[in-house]
């Protein structure tokens, strides 16, 4: 059994509940093999636990759901809720009983099939809780040359393969992940019937990782219409493979109607998706700018959501092409960030000064070149190793 990574939610789970003291019912929410489960039985070892992966007790709580929640007192762990919605009602009653912090623990895999019950049933009892893949600081990374930083990327965020050196063996884990997710998930929860155009559509997105969406590009591509690809879409984001990043205007409704870039959320699996296998060729060859963008935007994401920040992603381009990559929204400061593999030209920096609103912080490069500690690059931008990116207001 590897060795236990310690998670950045473990201190929200173990410790005092801070904003989590509103709540009785924590939903941990999280694409597969992340660690969920293990967390919550790490957090909760005395909690009793429910496996809903296990076929006989899914029947069970299915068949009646009320029988099934009788026999049970909190604290719990109900372990992939997706698979029997119908306890969330007995849920909700429990809960209303015993109505302390936590009571009651769940986690699931997939938001589609989650939230609609959730939403319906536990509007006001439940805390919402997303955890990814582990996130470099959750690694214990340090600073790094560009060619040990891809090596890294490629490690992906999964805990079972952290430490794993036999690339082999981190490819037929990620191929059985791929097969696992299309065959279980999306047809089982979804009824998706188009299992070999599903599959196209999602190497097909791990090859347009970092760009703007064209729906009818990649529709074609896959072999499907632009509707179900824009539904399908919806899918791998609702599932946690990607993140869907619009574009920013000071006009928030107009977020809404710009095509938005494409992330996926883990970059090594993108890689594996997208068949880059050396470290040094995606580094070197034409997808190594964003490949860093992908893992740089999935790691801000990470450490905002495991950090427990009600926060939003966003990109800002102008019709003249300037652009910046990166907007994080967090506690009502807005974080501009660019992210190149070299060191960056300055005459190609937006003029923040001209552009910026009042809750604006100084702009951050991210770069492979940059030292450890971040230098100025001119009055508005700062240049920054990935580690020592920043992502609360700076001091006065």
């Amino acid at each position: 059994m590897p060795p236990w990574i310690p998670r950045t939610l473990e201190r929200q789970l173990s410790g005092t509940p801070g904003p989590l003291r509103l709540f009785p019912v924590w939903l941990l929410l999280g694409p597969r093999q992340v660690g969920k489960t293990a967390l919550l039985k790490r957090c909760g070892p005395k909690r009793q636990f429910i496996d809903l992966d296990d076929l006989d007790v899914r029947m069970r709580a299915n068949q009646d759901p009320e029988l099934f929640m009788r026999g049970l007192k909190p604290p719990l762990i109900i372990d992939e809720i997706q698979y029997a919605p119908k306890l969330l009602s007995p849920i909700k009653r429990l809960v209303d009983r015993h109505a302390s912090p936590g009571s009651v623990w769940l986690t699931g895999s997939q938001n589609f099939a989650v939230m609609e019950g959730v939403r319906e049933t536990l509007a006001g009892r439940v805390a919402l809780l997303t955890l990814l893949g582990l996130s470099d600081e959750e690694k214990g990374a340090k600073a790094a040359r560009p060619p040990e930083y891809f090596r890294r990327i490629l490690e992906t965020g999964y805990p079972k393969l952290q430490g794993l050196r036999d690339p082999q063996a981190r490819e037929l884990y990620l191929s059985s992940y791929v097969k696992t997710y299309i065959e279980r998930d999306i047809r089982e929860l979804l009824q998706v019937e188009k299992r070999r155009e599903f599959e196209i559509f999602v190497k097909m997105c791990a090859l347009r990782t970092a760009q703007i969406v064209n729906y009818e590009d990649l529709a074609r591509d896959a072999g499907v219409s632009p509707v179900t690809a824009k539904q399908w879409l919806g899918l791998l984001e609702d599932s946690f493979l990607i993140k869907l990043v619009h574009p920013y205007h000071t006009n928030r409704t107009k977020r809404l109607i710009k095509s938005p870039k494409l992330f996926f959320l883990d970059m090594g699996l993108a890689a594996h998706l997208g068949g880059w296998r050396d470290p040094e060729a995606l580094r070197l060859g034409p997808m190594g700018g964003a490949a860093l963008e992908t893992h740089i935007v999935a790691e801000v994401w990470r450490k905002l959501r495991h950090g427990l920040h009600e926060t939003e992603l966003y990109f800002w381009r102008t019709r003249d092409d300037q652009e910046i990559d990166l907007l994080a929204e967090v506690q009502g400061k807005c974080f501009p960030i660019e992210i190149k593999m070299g060191r960056p030209d300055l005459s190609r920096l937006p003029p923040l000064r001209r552009i910026a609103g009042a809750n604006w912080q100084r702009g951050q490069v991210v770069s492979l070149s940059a030292g450890v500690r971040p230098a100025p690059l001119n009055a508005d931008w700062d240049l920054v190793a990935p580690e020592s990116l920043r992502l609360s207001p700076a001091k006065p």
